[in-house]
C-alpha cells in the first residue's frame, strides 16, 4: 500500500488559503477601478458651471483614490506580481502609466477648479487610467491566475499598506 504524502493535506489547505487571498486581492484592485471609472463617467456628465462645488468634490474624492490605489500597488502588488509575470514588461508599462497619471494629479492639485484646462486634465486623466485598466484586467491579472506568489503574504502587506495610505490621503475615511 503506498504512503500518503505526508503534506497533501496541508499543502492542499495552504493552496486554497493562496487561492482565496488572490481573489480578494483582484477584487480589491477591480473595485478600486470601477469606483474610479464610475467618478469619471459621473464627471463627464456633469455640467462645471452649474455645480462647481460638485465637480471639484468628485474630482478632489477621484484624485485621493487614485493616489490611494497607485501607491498600493507600487509598493505592494507590482514588485510580487512582476515575479509572478510572463511578460515583465507589462508590469513596466504600467509604472509609466502610473508616472503620467501622478503628473496629471499634481497638476490637478495645482490648478483651481476655475482654471480653463482644470475640467480637460481630469478628463484625459480618466483616459490615461481607463487605458490602464484594460491593460491591468485583461492582460496583468489573468497571467497572474496561476501565479505561485506568496498571496497570503501579498494580501496582509496591502491590507496594512492600504489602512495607512487611507490615513494619509483620506484621513477623513480612514477612521
Amino acid at each position: 500500500m503506498p504512503t500518503p504524502h505526508p503534506h497533501t493535506s496541508a499543502e492542499r489547505s495552504q493552496s486554497r488559503a493562496d487561492s482565496a487571498a488572490h481573489r480578494e486581492i483582484i477584487e480589491m484592485l477591480k473595485d478600486d477601478h470601477k469606483r474610479v471609472i464610475k467618478a469619471f463617467r459621473e464627471f463627464e456628465k456633469m455640467n462645471f458651471h452649474e455645480d462647481p462645488e460638485r465637480c471639484q468634490q468628485l474630482v478632489s474624492q477621484t484624485c485621493s483614490e487614485l493616489e490611494v490605489h497607485t501607491e498600493l500597488e507600487e509598493k505592494c502588488f507590482y514588485p510580487a506580481a512582476r515575479q509572478g509575470m510572463r511578460e515583465e514588461s507589462l508590469i513596466d508599462e504600467a509604472e509609466v502609466e502610473h508616472g503620467t497619471a501622478k503628473r496629471l494629479l499634481d497638476d490637478l492639485k495645482r490648478m483651481s477648479p476655475e482654471d480653463e484646462k482644470y475640467a480637460a486634465t481630469f478628463k484625459v486623466l480618466g483616459e490615461y487610467v481607463k487605458h490602464h485598466v484594460r491593460e491591468e484586467e485583461h492582460e496583468i491579472f489573468p497571467q497572474l491566475s496561476r501565479a505561485k506568489l506568496d498571496w497570503q503574504h501579498l494580501q496582509e502587506d496591502m491590507t496594512q499598506q492600504r489602512q495607512e495610505l487611507l490615513r494619509q490621503f483620506m484621513p477623513q475615511q480612514s477612521g
